[in-house]
C-alpha cells in the first residue's frame, strides 16, 4: 500500500527507545529550567531585572528604552508623556514618552549581584521594594514599586519640568 513505508518510518522515529526517551526527557528539563531562570513582572523583582537590563541594552536597541517604560508605573508614565508634550512644544517636532529616557546615558552605579542574594523583595499589599545589592555587598538601593494590573511596575519619582508648575490640588 502507498506511504505505508512512510508511516513505519515515522512510528520508528517517535517510539519510545532506550536512547530517545532520555534524551527527550534531558531537553524538556533543559527547556523548563531554562524558562524557570527569566524574569517576570509578576514578582517585583523581576520587573526590576527587566528595567534594569532594559535600560542597559538601550544604547545598543532603540527598542529597549520602549520596554523599560512599559516597565514604569502609571505616575512615571505620565510625568514622561508631560516632558515629551514639553519638549514637543519647545522642539517644533514630535517626541515619544520613552525618549525622554535618556538613551545610552544611563549606567548602573554598581554590578548588581546575580542569584537570589542580589535582590530582596518586602511586599507590602500593592506596594513593594526591592533591594538590590552588590557584587561585593558593600552597595544597595531600594527600588520602589507598586501593582497595576497583576503586573509589578518600577516607581520612579521624575520631578516636574523646568518651566512646568504644578497645579494646586
Amino acid at each position: 500500500m502507498p506511504g505505508e513505508g512512510r508511516r513505519k518510518r515515522a512510528e520508528r522515529l517517535l517510539s519510545p527507545s532506550p536512547v530517545r526517551a532520555p534524551l527527550i526527557a534531558w531537553i524538556a528539563t533543559t527547556l523548563l529550567i531554562g524558562c524557570a531562570d527569566l524574569p517576570s513582572d509578576e514578582t517585583p523583582s523581576g520587573a526590576v531585572r527587566l528595567f534594569l537590563d532594559a535600560m542597559d541594552r538601550s544604547d545598543r536597541e532603540p527598542e529597549a528604552l520602549r520596554e523599560a517604560y512599559a516597565l514604569l508605573a502609571a505616575p512615571s508614565r505620565r510625568a514622561l508623556q508631560e516632558r515629551a508634550h514639553l519638549a514637543a512644544s519647545l522642539g517644533g517636532r514630535e517626541f515619544q514618552p520613552w525618549e525622554m529616557l535618556v538613551q545610552g546615558r544611563y549606567r548602573q552605579s554598581f554590578q548588581v549581584h546575580e542569584g537570589s542574594s542580589g535582590m530582596r523583595e518586602r511586599i507590602e499589599g500593592e506596594r513593594a521594594t526591592v533591594t538590590v545589592r552588590s557584587d561585593d555587598g558593600e552597595r544597595s538601593a531600594e527600588v520602589p514599586l507598586v501593582l497595576e494590573e497583576g503586573r509589578w511596575r518600577v516607581l520612579v519619582e521624575i520631578p516636574p519640568a523646568r518651566g512646568h508648575t504644578e497645579e494646586p490640588e
